[in-house]
């Protein structure tokens, strides 16, 4: 196995049903479980142990209210010719969140000692990847599916903020979770 990639994001509630709106999606994409579904702050790579634990520190002085989200349109992430995978864009949050993702997505990188990201936050959740090999075959059924796709109809509140590294096991859950803390509060225990 290469090196675990490492990322801060808010896990979806265990509740959240969103993943429901992707049944009828092609059955050979693979899902994600319901432990591994969230919205990335911060996707540090794989910059170590160490690198990650300075940036969820420096996210400790760091709390804001819950957000409350909804789903706003399905879209194809990734390379445009090879989508790598696809998602959940928000509507209800979507402005409250890119200016999160921006100012703490900023704190984290520059304390793990990774590039600030080039591109603007784009808050959504990812429920389907094709497998690498087969992603340029999925495009356009995926484009047609998606026009037509349901989008869940549940708002969810995001209540927590977690580092992420890769599971063990990646055959069952892709990822784990290291840490994890109330997003309200500024203070924990690591």
């Amino acid at each position: 196995m290469s090196r675990p990639n490492w990322f801060i994001a808010l896990p979806l509630p265990s509740q959240a049903d969103w993943h429901q709106a992707s049944r009828s999606a092609p059955p050979a994409l693979r899902r994600f479980h319901s432990a591994d579904r969230h919205l990335t702050v911060a996707f540090l790579g794989p910059c170590g142990a160490a690198r990650a634990e300075a940036a969820w520190l420096a996210l400790a002085p760091h709390a804001c209210a819950a957000p409350s989200v909804s789903a706003g349109s399905w879209r194809a992430l990734g390379p445009a010719q090879q989508p790598s995978a696809y998602g959940l864009l928000l509507d209800q949050g979507r402005v409250e969140l890119e200016r999160l993702l921006a100012h703490w997505g900023a704190v984290a990188l520059e304390a793990a000692g990774c590039a600030a990201s080039r591109r603007p936050p784009l808050p959504h959740v990812t429920l389907l990847r094709p497998k690498r090999r087969e992603s340029a075959q999925w495009m356009q059924p995926m484009q047609a599916w998606m026009a037509t796709a349901p989008l869940p109809s549940q708002s969810l509140r995001l209540e927590h903020l977690a580092l992420y590294t890769w599971s063990r096991d990646r055959s069952e859950r892709l990822f784990r979770i290291v840490h994890q803390r109330p997003l309200d509060s500024p203070t924990w225990t690591p």
